[in-house]
């Protein structure tokens, strides 16, 4: 992964150029919710009744909605809260920035829904909520909501929890190949000039283009010209020595298209395009005055393009 990295960072210095939604609000904590929109969500309350922890801005109302009349006595537990009560729910709002958490106790005329609803500031920047619906449920309904709810608040723990190992681990990963780099570069750093060209038959052209000596390993430059009607979808670098000896590591193709939804290509060239192509050369100290030849090629070897001569590190 490093030595990937390294090739891409280096090779986009020194090759020459070639031609979400935002997360919903927290479901209330110690409910059955269920998130229907932004600044919204539906608790489903059980015959024996419940509990709901719904987080406000200081700078937005709440409103508490009822499938039908609520009783007309609302209690709550703080004087930092201001409740109104209408025909079928509250609106409630927090007189201060600095208001205390608070617990309204709320029921319907009928007695078939009763929920203790606890109210809590948080800041401005955080998920909060504008509408809570309560709804009545079976024990069952409520049970596989809240086991529902569960799941999904510890799903998305889990990947926020991933997302920051993922971060940390490149910020990681980054860091070594900017040291190796470093080290490479205060042991060995050389820009070698090639002019070596060759063709295929169907106008694909490979221009020699420079040799990179950092530490111990080189790094070769080429320039892939698409002068075909068709994308040159590239698939292999080799770099062999006399011995026959494939020593390509990896390789990477700037261009102006390199997606392709098909497994083992490093990129794609469009007819009528210039990608810049670059390879490893591992401890390319025993091939320097040595006679190299790059062979670049598509799928099952169609396209193949052998550039064997002016090709030398010196």
């Amino acid at each position: 992964m490093i030595r990937a990295l390294l090739l891409t960072m280096l090779f986009a210095l020194a090759a020459r150029s070639a031609s979400g939604q935002p997360a919903a609000p927290s479901k209330p904590a110690g409910s059955d919710a269920t998130a229907t929109a932004k600044g919204e969500t539906t608790v489903l309350v059980p015959p024996q009744g419940g509990t709901a922890d719904v987080p406000v801005r200081y700078s937005a109302n709440v409103l508490l909605s009822f499938p039908s009349p609520i009783a007309p006595r609302v209690m709550k537990s703080s004087a930092d809260w201001e409740v109104r009560e209408f025909a079928d729910g509250v609106v409630a709002r927090a007189v201060s920035e600095r208001a205390a958490p608070t617990t309204i106790a709320l029921a319907t005329k009928d007695g078939t829904l009763k929920v203790n609803v606890t109210l809590r500031l948080v800041p401005e920047t955080a998920d909060a909520l504008t509408l809570v619906r309560f709804q009545t449920a079976t024990a069952e309904e409520a049970f596989r909501a809240a086991v529902a709810a569960a799941v999904a608040d510890e799903t998305a723990s889990l990947r926020a929890q991933l997302a920051a190992t993922k971060r940390a681990t490149d910020a990681r990963v980054r860091d070594r190949a900017d040291a190796l780099v470093a080290r490479r570069v205060l042991t060995r750093l050389e820009v070698q000039r090639l002019t070596a060209h060759e063709r295929n038959d169907d106008g694909v052209v490979v221009h020699g283009d420079r040799v990179v000596l950092l530490g111990e390993d080189a790094y070769l430059l080429v320039q892939l010209e698409n002068r075909s009607g068709a994308p040159y979808r590239l698939a292999k670098v080799s770099v062999v020595d006399p011995a026959g000896t494939d020593r390509a590591g990896p390789a990477v193709l700037l261009a102006s298209s390199t997606a392709d939804p098909d497994a083992g290509l490093i990129g794609v060239i469009p007819a009528g395009a210039t990608g810049a192509v670059g390879v490893v050369i591992r401890r390319a100290d025993g091939l320097l005055h040595r006679p190299l030849k790059l062979v670049v090629e598509e799928p099952d070897g169609r396209g193949r393009v052998v550039l064997e001569r002016g090709l030398t590190i010196k």
